[in-house]
Formats: C-alpha cells, sequence, structure tokens
C-alpha cells in the first residue's frame, strides 16, 4: 500500500500543489480519478470535504480535503515549512492566497463566465495585484532572479505552491507569461526554478505531454480561451 492516495481529476488546477511537493519528497503515493469519492462518497468522508482534492494518509488512516489543508499536513510530514515558528502562518497565508488567485481566476469556481470587459478588468488589477503580493513577499525574503526562495534561504512549502499556481498558469496560458515578468519578475524566475528540479521537472514533463495545455477544464476553461489574448 502507497503512503498516499490522491483524488483528483486529470488536471493541473489545485491537484498540482499536492502533486509538486509530493514528487518532491519521492512520497510513495499513488493518484486516482475524483470520481472514485465525488460526488457521490465525499459526505461520507470521516473528515467530508466538498469538493475534490482529497488525500488518504494510508499510515495515519485519515482523509483529509481542501487543498491548503492538505499541503500544511504533507509540509509538517516532510519539513517543507519554514525553520521559524512564525513563518509558518505566513506559509500558510502564501497557500491561501493561492487558493484565493485560483477562485478568482475562474470567476468564482465558474458560478459566472468570463465575457471580454470583465476579464480585461480583473487581468489589469486584481491579477496584476495579487502578481505584486507575490513578488514583495519575495522581496522581504530577499528572493532573488536566480538565488533564494519566497520566505528565506531554504526551500518550503510556499515554493511549491507558488511554482504550481504561476507554473501551470503561464504553461496553459502563455499569453500571461509577460503579465508575471512584468508584475512579479523574480516570482518567475523562482517558478523557472522549481520547474527544473529534477523530481518536479520529471513529473511536468509527462503531465504536459499527456495533457497539453489543460487547466481547470470545462466551461470555465473554455471562457477563459475565449477572452486570453
Amino acid at each position: 500500500m502507497p503512503d498516499y492516495e490522491l483524488y483528483y481529476w486529470d488536471l493541473p488546477f489545485r491537484g498540482n500543489f499536492i502533486q509538486l511537493l509530493l514528487e518532491e519528497v519521492q512520497a510513495d503515493y499513488r493518484k486516482l480519478d475524483a470520481s472514485e469519492v465525488y460526488p457521490d462518497s465525499n459526505l461520507s468522508l470521516h473528515y467530508p470535504g466538498m469538493a475534490p482534492p482529497y488525500l488518504y494518509d494510508c499510515r495515519a488512516q485519515l482523509w483529509f480535503a481542501q487543498m491548503p489543508a492538505i499541503l500544511m499536513h504533507l509540509a509538517k510530514a516532510y519539513h517543507f515549512l519554514p525553520d521559524e515558528a512564525e513563518q509558518h502562518t505566513l506559509a500558510l497565508k502564501v497557500i491561501l492566497d493561492c487558493n484565493d488567485v485560483l477562485m478568482e481566476i475562474t470567476n468564482h469556481n465558474g458560478m459566472v463566465m468570463w465575457e471580454e470587459g470583465t476579464w480585461q478588468e480583473f487581468r489589469a488589477h486584481r491579477l496584476a495585484d495579487w502578481m505584486t503580493i507575490f513578488e514583495k513577499t519575495g522581496q522581504a525574503h530577499s528572493l532573488k532572479p536566480d538565488t533564494g526562495y519566497l520566505l528565506g534561504t531554504r526551500l518550503t512549502v510556499a515554493d511549491i505552491a507558488t511554482a504550481a499556481l504561476f507554473g501551470s498558469l503561464v504553461h496553459s496560458f502563455p499569453e500571461l507569461a509577460r503579465d508575471l515578468e512584468h508584475h512579479s519578475p523574480t516570482v518567475a524566475n523562482l517558478c523557472e526554478r522549481m520547474e527544473s528540479r529534477p523530481s518536479i521537472g520529471a513529473f511536468l514533463d509527462n503531465q504536459r505531454r499527456e495533457l497539453g495545455n489543460a487547466y481547470c477544464g470545462g466551461q470555465i476553461e473554455q471562457s477563459l480561451r475565449d477572452v486570453i489574448r
């Protein structure tokens, strides 16, 4: 039996946050389709979760839902939190920021499809501000284009999450690469460094070969493709 089972669709979106960390630490895990749990069994879990991803910790025999909670669980297990206790809160803040960006870029999880005007407004203001937030976070911890990490001197879950967020975004929508390079140049370089790490790079190569430029799927991804220029 593996140490973990991850339940998610064959899409990068929220799943890659967890898989990049599992790949980096070379955890023994297997990926299963979200339909194994959702929507028929998710409310029957010991700790129910509204929607994927779900992680089953086989050793602890515990289910976890919510991407930020799963990442924090794994970060503690593999010592991927910053060394200083107060920085643990900042690492969580970075992960929660990532989750907020995912919600916003899918227009509140696809409740409304994007239109040209609303997308352009979001791109010029909210998305630009989010990118600036990540850039300033890195600058506050001496992140440089070729060296350093988002929260200090060593790799943490914050770097994995940031790469999963912006790396997936600019791979799926290359038109947004110039936005990231303009508003968050050192973070853009950080993402490239994270994606070039051996285990993460090999995983992403395989995933992108299989899935192409898929992102979040469904109508909301199509509406993004209709408005991103």
